[in-house]
């Protein structure tokens, strides 16, 4: 994870998943908050990183630490919904397949947004009444 002044967002995105990953890996680019010490109370390998405008560099640099089978990318603002973690452990126990394209749900009030769903079913969408999906790879060997 990449992160800067995430101290509103970083709690709730790693108690999230924190049953079911093995490593919590954070490039801090510059934090003034206290978003170091939340990671830190995580068991969090942190690491420090001078933004340089490049998100590819430091994304590439939390990779570069990693060092389990499986990597989950997340931002700091995002969540894994409960219902979802058991599918996710269960995929990461598959032996043919290197990655898994996951589903964003961006959520927002602009209904005129491509794709735009309401969220009636989505606790995460809390007060947003819809949202727009994205396919992202972001679960990976």
């Amino acid at each position: 994870m990449i992160v800067k002044n995430e101290e509103k967002n970083l709690e709730q995105c790693l108690n999230s998943v924190k049953s079911i990953v093995d490593e919590i890996i954070i490039v801090d680019t510059g934090s003034t908050d206290k978003t170091v010490e939340m990671a830190k109370s995580f068991n969090a390998k942190i690491f420090n990183h001078k933004w340089n405008d490049d998100f590819s560099e430091a994304r590439n640099i939390s990779l570069k630490h990693a060092t389990k089978d499986w990597i989950l990318v997340l931002d700091a603002d995002e969540v894994i919904a409960k219902e979802d973690l058991k599918k996710i452990k269960e995929l990461t126990e598959q032996k043919d397949v290197d990655g898994f394209s996951i589903i964003q749900r961006n959520y927002t009030d602009d209904q005129s947004v491509l794709n735009w769903q309401k969220s009636d079913d989505y606790k995460e969408a809390k007060d947003y009444p819809g949202f727009f999906p994205s396919n992202l790879v972001r679960l990976f060997r």
